[in-house]
């Protein structure tokens, strides 16, 4: 009983010391968004950092071939064609979380999408 005891009292300063669940946490900036060839979620997929504020060239090999995509919760983005370069305008569709899983239908953005643009947005619901 006397070895049980030592041992816990041994453990005691690890176990107080302990840090909180959350201490290691921090709140997250929103601005990535996963962007997929295929519609559904399918074929290449990859999280592309875009930021808040900010207007990207879509990489290949989604450059004109967006069949999904989905930002960050908390963030508004828009896709553009390239005769709206710097994201201006109102953009070809909008994206909020969890996104659209076929930009390749409705008016076919996911084959005209060059440019990503995307906000803060504090009133989504994704």
């Amino acid at each position: 009983m006397k070895s049980f005891l030592a041992a816990a009292l041994a453990l005691l300063p690890l176990v107080a010391a302990a840090p909180t669940a959350d201490a290691g946490l921090e709140k997250r900036t929103p601005g990535s968004v996963f962007l997929c060839t295929g519609s559904n979620w399918g074929n290449t997929c990859d999280n592309f950092f875009v930021g808040t504020g900010g207007c990207k060239r879509i990489p290949e090999p989604w450059f004109k071939s967006v069949g999904s995509a989905g930002p960050d919760r908390g963030a508004l983005c828009r896709l553009f064609d390239g005769a709206h370069g710097d994201c201006t305008g109102s953009g070809l569709a909008i994206l909020q979380s969890p996104g659209n899983s076929n930009l390749y239908s409705g008016s076919d953005a996911g084959h005209k999408a060059e440019f990503i643009g995307c906000v803060t947005c504090t009133n989504c619901q994704g």
